[in-house]
């Protein structure tokens, strides 16, 4: 899978975050222009492969009007088995850009959020730094932890979470409309990562599988609660574990 080559910064007042990122990933700060893959630090922060551009935001384009009406997310919570009263632990198993992590610490959930491509998890926390000092966005920003790591490395301790939450969609073989940071998805990612078999293998107690509507199961000969909306579902399998 290609990562980036390295940090730039373009700024001054950049440069004291970009030296903790570097630090954290173990990303070296780089100055040349021959550099191909790179995450460019900023105001507003972007990821580089060739000549696509890709930036995160939890607070601008269309993922900000889901952000603004996120307590009518009905079918998450039912996936989830969200509960006003007690806070779950979540393992966002694909964490791409983090938007459904983002919502879930939202609903105040607490996640830990692994994805194995270091351009993205700098793009998830570049877009947690930016949020405004509100309350709200306090609370979810200090619910979530940001791991680099293949999320396979935490199947034996599956059984820690209260739910184990995999987003496979963006990996679809149909000839379906897809926004631009889908079609930059596509083409900087060789591989589409999908761990539901084996985390279903796994000693977990609730399992939530995001799925295009009309996409086969990833679980193949096994029954699941599917939660429906006009183009995703969310296929929910339980252990007895989970059941308790």
């Amino acid at each position: 899978m290609p990562d980036i080559e390295g940090i730039k910064v373009l700024n001054l007042s950049s440069k004291k975050r970009a030296k903790e990122l570097s630090e954290k990933y173990n990303i070296p700060l780089i100055n040349s222009e021959s550099a191909k893959t790179y995450i460019s630090i900023d105001d507003q922060s972007i990821l580089h492969s060739g000549t696509n551009k890709l930036e995160n935001s939890f607070i601008e384009g269309k993922f900000s009007a889901r952000i603004s009406q996120y307590q009518g997310e009905s079918l998450l919570k039912k996936a989830i088995g969200w509960q006003s009263t007690a806070q779950k632990h979540i393992l966002d198993t694909t964490g791409g850009l983090g938007h459904d992590a983002f919502i879930l610490a939202l609903l105040g959930q607490r996640v830990t959020v692994l994805e194995k491509n270091t351009g993205l998890c700098i793009l998830i926390e570049e877009a947690l730094n930016n949020l405004p000092n509100l309350p709200y966005f306090n609370d979810a920003r200090n619910n979530i932890s940001v791991i680099n790591n293949d999320s396979r490395a935490f199947l034996s301790s599956a059984e820690n979470f209260d739910v184990i939450y995999v987003d496979p969609m963006f990996n679809s073989k149909k000839k379906l409309k897809r926004t631009k940071q889908m079609e930059f998805l596509d083409n900087y990612l060789e591989e589409h990562d999908d761990p539901s078999v084996e985390f279903y293998e796994s000693d977990f107690k609730r399992l939530v599988i995001k799925k295009e509507l009309r996409a086969e199961p990833s679980i193949k000969n096994s029954s699941a609660i599917s939660f429906k909306g006009s183009s995703i579902r969310y296929d929910v399998y339980s252990s007895e574990k989970g059941k308790k």
